[in-house]
């Protein structure tokens, strides 16, 4: 057995978090394994009972916020998660790595993204680490995403594919925001800092010895997503090992008898949700009766920060609404006629897996590819919040439980989905880097910052 000791480091919100825990959860049975991630999620780790070690704190944690004025699509909210939720945990994380290196130890790292608080670590002592991306519009280089999602609002292809995303991309070469955040901690590792585009045109006139470059060792790069939901994705990305869906088992049982007694009540509820970090909910809490309404069903709300939201809507007697903060999909999706949500990757897994249509409100992020690639397959609709109304809503709803087109599609991908697993497919993927793998021979790729 290859005696590498497996470092897992995963940020973000807990859609980011649960897939990698997943597989740290399974790869100890034979490995060695750490789980490094904000204080916030150390019960979720120490549950499965895998050593966990805090590189930063929940209150940084919960202050990066998903709002309009406060979201990954800002500069200045960029800037924001940057610190708290990344930037905070780079020393933290670097100490950790750099004592284990100390005591002898050969590590591997897994992480997700392009950014994570492990990369300078890894880059200055040399260490391999696996990149997993979630959903195919955050697999770096993956321009047929971007290219899609503008089609599909307005834009004519050979525009965006040759001019927009060229243009986007020569702008963003010169653009510095997170960048020289990442560069104060870079140079207090001692590592090269982030140049812009022009000045790295220059420095390759250097020799490396003379003006270091950045380097960080990737082995083997997971999208832990079906090859099918990728397609269509850019002819580059063939060195890609596609796993599939993760799903997490949940230990909780909070809020299952109320779920069940209300499910028992007023038969199939639709299922509203923003996403776990998302706290402006007013808006799809506001449509909610009105949706009911019009196709005749009860609603559950699902939010962790929807209670204030929830409390403020006007109550009417023909409609029966509860509201959860959380909820363990896997068992409520199955009971449920239709789940309306914000289409992030591990929910729109979870009610392809539960066979049922769901209705995507895009905002942000991978968000409005994923709503698109929803429509594609035939497992639902989406809708911009510009375009979200009770009677947009309904029609789509109704068409979908009635097409027979539609039913079969959910029908089919529910079973792929179902017969395949995710975070065992990843695990036998780094478990096959391990058995081949010897002391400094993993390929060297430049390291990418958004």
């Amino acid at each position: 057995m290859n005696n590498k000791e497996l470092i897992f480091v995963a940020f973000g919100s807990l859609g980011d978090v649960y897939p990698l825990l997943a597989v740290a959860q399974q790869m100890k049975e034979r490995h060695q394994v750490t789980f490094l991630s904000n204080e916030y999620f150390r019960g979720e780790a120490e549950s499965r009972n895998v050593n966990f070690y805090s590189i930063g704190d929940a209150i940084s944690q919960t202050a990066a916020k998903e709002t309009k004025s406060s979201t990954g699509e800002t500069v200045e909210g960029r800037v924001h998660r940057f610190e708290n939720i990344i930037g905070k945990s780079f020393f933290r994380t670097y100490e950790f790595i750099e004592n284990r290196i100390k005591s002898g130890a050969r590590l591997l790292v897994i992480s997700h993204g392009n950014l994570s608080p492990a990369a300078l670590a890894c880059e200055k002592f040399r260490i391999p680490m696996i990149l997993t991306h979630y959903a195919p519009a955050q697999i770096p280089g993956n321009e047929e995403d971007k290219i899609m999602t503008a089609v599909f609002y307005g834009h004519k292809e050979w525009y965006v594919r040759h001019v927009m995303l060229p243009y986007r991309k020569f702008l963003a070469s010169f653009t510095l925001d997170i960048k020289r955040n990442l560069n104060a901690y870079r140079k207090a590792m001692g590592l090269p800092l982030f140049r812009n585009k022009l000045v790295r045109m220059v420095q390759k006139l250097f020799p490396e010895k003379i003006w270091p470059r950045m380097r960080l060792s990737v082995p083997m790069e997971i999208v832990m997503t079906p090859k099918w939901f990728c397609d269509p994705i850019s002819a580059s990305m063939g060195h890609l090992r596609f796993a599939g869906f993760p799903f997490v088992p949940t230990h909780s049982s909070v809020n299952s008898n109320d779920i069940a007694q209300f499910i028992a009540a007023h038969g199939k509820p639709l299922v509203f949700t923003p996403g776990s970090a998302v706290e402006d909910v007013e808006e799809i809490c506001q449509t909610m009766i009105s949706i009911c309404r019009k196709v005749g069903s009860s609603a559950i709300f699902v939010s962790r920060h929807g209670k204030a939201a929830f409390d403020a809507i006007d109550k009417v007697d023909d409609v029966a609404l509860l509201y959860v903060e959380h909820a363990d999909f896997a068992t409520l999706l199955p009971q449920c006629r239709c789940l309306i949500h914000h289409g992030g990757i591990g929910t729109v897994a979870q009610a392809v897996k539960a066979g049922i249509p769901q209705i995507v409100r895009p905002r942000m992020y991978d968000q409005p590819a994923n709503g698109i690639r929803v429509m594609m397959y035939g497992l639902g609709g989406s809708i911009l919040p510009n375009g979200y109304d009770a009677d947009t809503v309904a029609r789509i709803l109704l068409h979908l439980e009635n097409n027979p087109r539609n039913i079969q599609l959910l029908r089919h991908y529910s079973q792929l989905v179902n017969q395949d697993d995710g975070v065992a497919n990843c695990c036998a993927a780094i478990e096959e880097y391990l058995e081949r793998s010897q002391v400094d021979e993993s390929p060297v790729k430049n390291f990418a910052v958004p």
